[in-house]
């Protein structure tokens, strides 16, 4: 799926936004190279995506597409983070800690997500290989949970440390435990640095 230049940049200036709380060029200079951890991975996660999504790329953007690769790969193997340039991830993703979060390829991410440490999205190789979680925007994924299969995290959720998922979520739900059952409702309150367009 294509993504054009524009959105590719408000992608990034959100994704800036949401984890620093402000954004201007020294900021996105710094983040560029590579200074910011996992916010300079999910830089160079956009610009790959974007590239990716080129049909007939020309000489000079399949160098560019090849130079970003190699960078992100770099940035997943130092932030302890995997995934993948083909992954559909919503503006404003949060990334707070390095380590161990796994994203499976085909796994989608809505906006405004934050997804913390030890955190896996991955398939059910007992039941559907081809089933992946999709999380609804504005999402928070707590340390160590796992949401397995084909599942659906509703809007405004929040995943409890070290839960378990393997059941849809409902909007507005708050899910722990293993499995993961309703332990409480939530809003959106979790959602820091909301980005307000104008």
């Amino acid at each position: 799926m294509s993504i054009s230049v524009e959105e590719t940049k408000k992608n990034i200036e959100i994704d800036i936004y949401r984890n620093l709380g402000s954004y201007n060029k020294k900021i996105l200079k710094k983040v560029r190279s590579g200074k910011c951890g996992t916010l300079s991975l999910l830089y160079y996660y956009r610009m790959c995506h974007y590239y990716s999504g080129i049909e007939s790329k020309n000489i000079i953007q399949k160098f560019l597409h090849g130079i970003h690769y190699l960078i992100f790969k770099k940035y997943q193997d130092i932030c302890g983070i995997e995934m993948n340039q083909h992954m559909d991830i919503g503006y404003g993703l949060r990334l707070p800690h390095k380590g161990g979060i796994i994203l499976h390829p085909l796994s989608k991410i809505g906006n405004n997500c934050e997804i913390m440490q030890g955190v896996t999205l991955g398939n059910n190789i007992r039941k559907d290989v081809d089933g992946v979680p999709v999380v609804g925007n504005d999402v928070l994924l707590c340390a160590g949970s796992k949401i397995v299969g084909s599942v659906h995290i509703g809007d405004c959720s929040i995943v409890g440390a070290n839960a378990v998922v393997i059941k849809d979520v409902e909007s507005n739900t708050m899910v722990g435990g293993v499995p993961a059952k309703k332990i409480g409702d939530c809003d959106d309150k979790h959602v820091v640095n909301r980005y307000i367009f104008l």
